[in-house]
């Protein structure tokens, strides 16, 4: 049983900026547990967050924004996560991310903070299976300073198994201060079952980059509309700075076969006039957001048996497992929806139950808040 009276601590979350899209019901409901709220900001952002959540204190960070990685660049990140920590005096700090777990991680030490969470969001670009090259040596260095960091954490939090198993073989943090929760969860009450479009649609929505499976998507649409001309293929997503980024000048030369909508600010109603959802992704995922919405809306899902996305999908259930990187295993998978419509409803049904049985955000909330209450000082 949760009491109030021993546990009224002040948390600082410090996130991507990004992030607060996917973390503000947790920060939400940490407040309505009776703890002193505040999360860092970019000063820009704090006045449209801070209508939405009232009972949570934002306070000015920037020094995550950017994408550099120089030496300066990461002295003015550690002195503002350092100004900012020593200022506010937190009980507990939440970092999420790579550079909040890294860089957080080594100011809490220096301060001394006793109780520091982490939580890994999946491990991107550096983490994808390819020898050598650039690659390599920043996924070195990535484990290195994640080691370093973690040393001093409480507890740290996976959104899937592999990336735990991960950690732990390589010594960056043990499974006693480890634990896995279902990604960020979804939100049953805003993306709910709806009736099917009258046209057979697939939709995918990601980050614009080939490491998501985009290309793989637009082969199979340009095969599948030349076989069935009546199925749409659409696609959403921002334009992205990515090296691997796909450009407005090759989302063109498809224009005839990808009904690109750019980026999505609606996904739930987007979902809705949708018929399966698609993601052929090797980005080495936490738990892709929108896989969760999917399931969330009643859609059959079709992703890659990848780290992150095959924790959302009963191969043959509620949609289909397929190999990363293959065109024409997401083309066959297409096509056995499109040769089976009945498929819809059955594996729709079980999408909606996965999401209900494993990842419902207030459980998954509730999860991480009972961990944290559990082993804090």
């Amino acid at each position: 049983m949760y009491d109030h009276n021993k546990f009224m601590k002040k948390i600082l979350f410090l996130f991507n900026p990004g992030a607060i899209n996917l973390r503000h019901v947790l920060m939400q409901e940490f407040s309505q547990k009776g703890l002193s709220v505040s999360v860092g900001l970019p000063a820009k952002e704090i006045s449209i967050w801070q209508k939405q959540l009232p009972t949570v204190n934002f306070v000015p960070l920037d020094a995550f924004s950017g994408t550099s990685v120089g030496l300066l660049n990461n002295l003015k990140t550690l002195l503002h996560i350092h100004t900012l920590l020593k200022r506010e005096k937190p009980d507990i700090v939440f970092f999420g991310n790579v550079k909040p777990n890294i860089y957080g991680g080594f100011v809490s030490r220096w301060l001394k903070i006793k109780n520091i969470y982490g939580l890994v969001s999946g491990l991107g670009y550096a983490f994808i299976e390819q020898p050598g090259g650039k690659r390599a040596f920043v996924k070195r260095i990535c484990m290195y300073l994640y080691k370093l960091s973690f040393k001093a954490f409480t507890h740290v939090f996976f959104q899937n198994q592999d990336d735990r198993v991960f950690f732990i073989q390589h010594g960056l943090v043990d499974d006693v201060r480890s634990s896995v929760v279902n990604g960020t969860g979804v939100d049953l009450q805003a993306f709910t079952p709806q009736s099917l479009p009258a046209t057979l649609t697939f939709f995918m929505a990601a980050r614009l980059i080939e490491e998501k499976g985009v290309f793989h998507y637009v082969e199979a649409a340009q095969q599948l509309k030349t076989k069935y001309p009546n199925v749409r293929f659409v696609l959403a997503g921002h334009i992205d700075t990515n090296p691997s980024a796909i450009t407005e000048e090759q989302l063109k030369l498809c224009a005839n076969i990808i009904e690109f909508i750019g980026y999505c600010s609606h996904m739930a109603e987007q979902m809705r006039q949708s018929s399966v959802f698609v993601y052929p992704s090797y980005y080495r995922e936490g738990v892709p957001r929108a896989l969760l919405e999917a399931l969330a809306c009643g859609r059959p899902v079709i992703t890659t048996d990848s780290v992150g996305c095959k924790e959302t999908v009963i191969d043959g259930e509620n949609g289909f497992k397929i190999q990363p990187r293959s065109t024409e295993a997401l083309l066959n998978a297409m096509e056995k929806i499109i040769h089976q419509p009945e498929l819809l409803h059955t594996m729709g049904l079980a999408s909606r139950k996965l999401a209900e049985k494993k990842f419902d955000i207030h459980a998954v909330n509730a999860a991480i808040f009972q961990t944290v209450q559990n082993t804090c000082s």
